[in-house]
This record gives structure tokens, C-alpha cells and sequence, in this order.
């Protein structure tokens, strides 16, 4: 099934980007497929091209985008044969063919609506992102932040089961709880400390990590209700009785973009993701909004939970709360 489903998608890499998207045939994408060659159309007037059932059910990968005033015009790079685009927009103008949500729980809202609602209809590989235009590199408290780290492109989502592995997270910060401190992956800070490598970890283990920080204003260290640990053993991990309190390190991609297949999705019954649902579904900006982000590695494998054992090498851990505030991260990660 690997082989199967990596040769129905072929990924032009180098060519996307020049291809006048109204030559592309074939295409599931039922968003920006209608294009003028004389002038592009702007961002809301995206048209469709199939029905949305339609579109999934022929679809080797689908592209979930949470949208909200995100220009997505950038979609029609990334058409190709057997993909399909849904975008489920919260924002007051949404493109046209976008699902419309209410304006509550951050991008989890969306990508829990989506599988709670097609949980028996996934495509094959999905992936779940940000509708922000991907690009490299992260800027603190910045919604132009493209997210990608390191040399990994969007294409690299879109490619299922790569090294036939059955998701794809890259790993670009880590929270311990219930400290707050952070650090990130130095790939999506620094061009000049970008790896070559695309793995889910950095290749060199702890070294390719910045120091860790603390910052009081941060959502990871505010001591809202419920807290990472009360929210992340009760319902990401299912095991409050023994945990509740137990701190751990969890790495998560910043900016929520990964992908995974349906298998993988499927290894948690749909009741799992009914429950999640209800609790990113009562406020705008919930705190279990950014739990969640931390947190989707875990949802998607409960045989790796992060509170077991850490999924990347990273550096240790100081005693007390670091030298290098929230302050002196925001213009490191400047330069």
C-alpha cells in the first residue's frame, strides 16, 4: 500500500510554482482551479472545481486548511493529480467553496470537526495545516509565520507514508509541563543552522535545539484552567487515575501542520475525537487550543505517548526557570 499510494501522487517539486495551474488536468482541488490567464482572480473569489464528496472520494490526499483571513491563493502551487484541498474558514468573508465554522477553538476546532465528520470517509493520507502561505521560519506572535523548519517543504506532507511511515510530524518546539519553559528547533530560527535532513527530530540529536526559556506571559506558563497536565491525562492520554500529575516534555511541529494517514487517524475511535471536540468547542481562544497543538503526536499514537518516553533527543532540562526570558528569545529568533 506504501508504494501504492506514493506513485498515485506525484509531486512536480521543482516545476510546481511555473505551471499555469489552468493546464493542470485531473486535478481534485476544490479551491482556485477556475483561473483567468489574463489576471489572477483575488483570494475570494476561489472557485470550485468538484463537489466536496466527490472530491474526497477520488482523492489520494486531502489538505485540510484552517482558515480565517489567510490569503490562499498559494493552493495552486501545490495542485496535482489526486490531491484535494478543504478549507473550512472561521473569518467573516470566507473564500468561496470554504466550509464555514463557528469562530471557536483555534485550528483544533477544524481539524476535530473534520475527522469527527468524515472519520469513516478520510482519504488515504491527510494533512492538516495552518492556512498561512508555508515558508521557512518562525517570528514570535506573528500570523505570517510559515511554519516550515529546517529544508522541508509542504510538498514533504503531501508525500504519503515517507520511509513508509504511516504520519509525519517535524518536531519544532517542546513545552515541558508544568514549568512552562520552552525551547525550539534551531532549523526554524536560524538560516544559517539549517540541517539538510527533513526527519521528524533533528539528525543531531540535542545539539540542533536552542537553550531552553521562560516566559510568565507565554499560555504555557499562565497557570490557566484546565492546566497541560489536568487536560493532557484526562483526554489526550486516558490516564488520570495514575498520572494527573506527573510533568513530562512533550515536542510538537509550531504552528499545528502534520499529516497522517487514515489508519493511523483510525487507531482512536471517533467517540475519542467527539470528546476533544466538545472541549475546543465553548471559546474563541480556549486554553485546551494550545494544549492540543502540543499535544497531536499523542492523539495520533497512543503506543508513543510523549509522557512515556520523549520523542526527540533534547537538551536537559535546567533546575529553575532560564536565564534566557521570553524577551531574549523573541530577538534571538530575530536575527
Amino acid at each position: 500500500e506504501f508504494e501504492r499510494l506514493a506513485s498515485e501522487t506525484h509531486h512536480p517539486r521543482q516545476t510546481a510554482t511555473r505551471r499555469p495551474p489552468a493546464m493542470i488536468s485531473g486535478v481534485c482541488h476544490h479551491v482556485a482551479l477556475i483561473v483567468l490567464l489574463v489576471a489572477p482572480p483575488a483570494w475570494g473569489a476561489l472557485s470550485l472545481s468538484k463537489p466536496k464528496k466527490q472530491c474526497r472520494a477520488t482523492a489520494v490526499v486531502e489538505v485540510v486548511l484552517a482558515q480565517y483571513h489567510e490569503d490562499i491563493s498559494w493552493t495552486t502551487e501545490y495542485a496535482a493529480p489526486g490531491v484535494c484541498f478543504t478549507v473550512y474558514s472561521k473569518g467573516e468573508q470566507p473564500p468561496v467553496g470554504a466550509v464555514r465554522l463557528p469562530n471557536v477553538g483555534r485550528e483544533s476546532h477544524t481539524f476535530l470537526h473534520h475527522i469527527v465528520h468524515n472519520y469513516d470517509t478520510l482519504a488515504p493520507w491527510t494533512v492538516f495545516s495552518q492556512a498561512v502561505h508555508p515558508s521557512w521560519g518562525y517570528r514570535g506572535g506573528v500570523s505570517s509565520s510559515g511554519h516550515l523548519s529546517d529544508n522541508v517543504e509542504f510538498w514533504d506532507y503531501m508525500q504519503p507514508f515517507p520511509g513508509r511511515k504511516d504520519s509525519y510530524f517535524v518536531f519544532s518546539a517542546a513545552s515541558h509541563f508544568p514549568s512552562g519553559m520552552q525551547t525550539s528547533r534551531a532549523g526554524i530560527l536560524f538560516k544559517t543552522l539549517r540541517s539538510r535532513s527533513k526527519s521528524s527530530c533533528p539528525k543531531e540529536g540535542a545539539e540542533e535545539w536552542g537553550p531552553w526559556w521562560f516566559e510568565p506571559s507565554h499560555p504555557h506558563a499562565r497557570g490557566r484552567k484546565p492546566s497541560m497536565l489536568e487536560f493532557y491525562h484526562r483526554y489526550i492520554a486516558l490516564d488520570e487515575k495514575n498520572n494527573a500529575d506527573q510533568p513530562f516534555t512533550v515536542a510538537f511541529p509550531q504552528g499545528a501542520r502534520f499529516a497522517a494517514s487514515r489508519a493511523r487517524i483510525q487507531a482512536r475511535p471517533r467517540s475519542y475525537y467527539e470528546t476533544l471536540l466538545q472541549q475546543l468547542s465553548r471559546s474563541i481562544d480556549p486554553i485546551e487550543g494550545y494544549w492540543m497543538e502540543a499535544a497531536w503526536y499523542d492523539v495520533f499514537h497512543p503506543e508513543a505517548l510523549q509522557s512515556k518516553a520523549p520523542a526527540c533527543s533534547l537538551p536537559v532540562l535546567p533546575n529553575a526557570t532560564s536565564s534566557m526570558s521570553g524577551g531574549d528569545a523573541d530577538i534571538a529568533l530575530r536575527r
